[in-house]
């Protein structure tokens, strides 16, 4: 069984004055007036749920627009977050191996690769892969041909390709080590 619960202020011009229980009409008319108004302008309201003796109760609460953007960043982050465990399984190191005679997860794994590392490097080549993408469609193509070797011949094949010149293909190459140095935090 689910409750939806709405606390709105019960002055709009004066938060301190509290929240009080909204009927099904007073949202309706909220929701409306909020409509093509900029979210600056609008009546903010953050949204939490929980169980409550095997009910869930979704709760829409009032608050003010700084209030929300804050609410807001965190349950966008949440979310991410909540997406990126999904692509990863925690193991025990205790875990024994299947077959092995008692030799733990630990046992097996060398002392000197530093997969702290090796890991943090994919997760950040993943998350520059991204940002190149959404900075230009070309970055990420000219960075493959940067990772095998070819920076020299790269500018002749993608200025023959899409019809530029060698000084541009010079200039894309140039902002893309720049790019890729302020993603990572390098001076120059």
């Amino acid at each position: 069984m689910k409750r939806t619960t709405i606390l709105v202020y019960k002055d709009s011009t004066d938060p301190k004055k509290g929240l009080k229980e909204a009927t099904q009409e007073e949202w309706s008319a909220i929701l409306k007036s909020n409509k093509g108004l900029p979210m600056c302008e609008r009546r903010c309201f953050i949204e939490d749920s929980f169980e409550d003796c095997g009910v869930i109760d979704r709760m829409f609460i009032e608050v003010s627009y700084d209030a929300y953007t804050e609410w807001h960043r965190e349950d966008v982050l949440k979310g991410k977050n909540m997406n990126a465990k999904k692509e990863y399984r925690l193991l025990s190191m205790d875990c024994q191996i299947k077959g092995s005679d008692g030799e733990s997860l630990m046992d097996t794994l060398s002392n000197d690769i530093d997969i702290e590392s090796i890991v943090l490097t994919g997760m950040m080549y993943k998350e520059l892969r991204k940002a190149l993408d959404e900075w230009r469609p070309w970055a990420n193509e000219l960075l493959d041909y940067y990772l095998s070797g070819d920076k020299k011949r790269c500018a002749k094949i993608l200025g023959e390709r899409e019809g530029i010149s060698a000084v541009t293909m010079h200039n894309r190459k140039k902002a893309l080590e720049q790019f890729i140095k302020n993603f990572f935090g390098i001076g120059g």
